[in-house]
């Protein structure tokens, strides 16, 4: 299958293209669900269960995601998935009712479980070997500017037509996305299906970089999801689309991962994450709002990146869905936590509080890559190092 020794082949392009779209479309549902939600009748914490749910089914079929993807034909398992993708948008028109949009996040969840680690599996398998980590990295990137894109597209059209038409610009999104990844045509040979185990879908070395950047994804998930509440409070309404522009904050990292300089960036992404976390207490204009967007972005543009490629660079071929599958929980659940904790505080002690305290995850975070994550993966990459000689 690998014909190339490209980063930027045919296949890799395509991919970028349709995880940029898919992830666009999923960052945009964000933050227009919990002002559709307001629209409707739908309010406080009844909010951040709407938007929890559908982290729930995520992280119970992000096992199942795993095992098809290592056990199927992952590009067909793909197509199907990302078909089921696109119609969970109109849905949200269709059924405007509170316990039916818990259904409709639930099974967005499970559809988004294989979308989100299928496309990330795909573009390790078309790159060249040597260069897997170097890809995965730039592939990565895709979520930093899906997160930008997405809720910009969406709320530009909340703003200006309504609520009913984001989401119908969203599943426009998604069909473009599915005619993308048609054209790749991936084959794959056929693989010996094995049953169904738990075990066998959680891809124990990815674990610890799961659970490390999970605390990590707690205060992304309670920025993203209340950031349009929290800027109709503080009447900046007009600032909100240009704040997802300005989380584009990317920085070139790759020659500093190359060089092995994990700890500085992520002790100086972390820094920045907690001063802009901090500074939400004191926000009372646009230009505040931006700058907090700048420096939001520009700590996950180095964090996201990072971590996959701890993920990716460190696992074997046939292991990569299980192990993709098994780090994006950390997505899934901080994401999922961050907005059912804002849910709450926003009724106890308000939304810029909420974002403040949100920055102990940060410590957390810190703490956990500090006295662990950084030595194992040390340990990761000199037995692969060690695989490839003996080969």
């Amino acid at each position: 299958m690998r014909t190339t020794e490209k980063i930027w082949n045919r296949r890799f392009i395509l991919l970028f293209i349709t995880n940029l779209l898919v992830l666009a479309a999923f960052y945009a549902s964000i933050p227009i669900i919990p002002v559709y939600c307001q629209e409707i009748g739908i309010t406080g914490s009844k909010v951040g269960i709407v938007l929890t749910a559908m982290s729930v089914s995520t992280v119970l079929f992000r096992p199942v995601a795993g095992y098809l993807l290592d056990n199927f034909n992952r590009y067909h398992v793909y197509l199907l998935f990302l078909t089921l993708f696109c119609l969970s948008f109109p849905a949200f028109i269709a059924f405007p009712v509170f316990a039916l949009l818990i259904v409709v996040r639930l099974y967005m969840g499970v559809v988004y479980s294989v979308c989100g680690s299928a496309t990330m599996t795909l573009a390790g398998d078309v790159l060249p070997v040597s260069k897997i980590t170097e890809g995965i990295s730039r592939f990565a990137f895709t979520v930093s500017i899906g997160m930008v894109v997405g809720p910009f597209v969406g709320l530009q059209v909340q703003n200006n037509m309504n609520s009913k038409a984001s989401f119908l610009t969203i599943f426009g999104i998604t069909v473009a996305a599915l005619i993308c990844v048609s054209c790749c045509r991936i084959k794959y040979p056929k693989t010996q299906q094995k049953p169904f185990s738990l075990k066998e879908s959680i891809y124990g070395p990815a674990l610890p970089f799961m659970f490390n950047m999970m605390f990590l994804m707690i205060p992304y998930g309670a920025v993203i999801a209340y950031c349009s509440i929290l800027a109709q409070e503080k009447d900046v309404m007009g600032h909100l689309p240009y704040f997802y522009v300005c989380l584009v904050a990317e920085l070139s990292t790759q020659k500093a991962i190359d060089a092995g300089k994990h700890r500085l960036l992520v002790y100086t992404s972390l820094v920045v994450l907690i001063l802009t976390m901090v500074s939400f207490l004191f926000l009372t204009t646009g230009i505040h709002l931006l700058a907090s967007g700048f420096f939001f972005g520009l700590g996950y543009g180095i964090l996201q990146p990072l971590f996959q490629s701890f993920v990716t660079g460190t696992t074997p071929g046939p292991k990569r869905g299980a192990a993709n599958s098994t780090y994006m929980l950390s997505y899934d659940i901080g994401i999922g936590i961050g907005s059912l904790l804002m849910g709450f505080m926003q009724e106890s002690v308000g939304l810029t509080t909420g974002f403040a305290l949100t920055a102990i995850a940060y410590v957390a975070g810190g703490i956990i890559y500090i006295t662990y994550s950084d030595g194992y993966y040390s340990k990761l990459k000199a037995i692969c190092q060690d695989s490839k000689t003996s080969l």
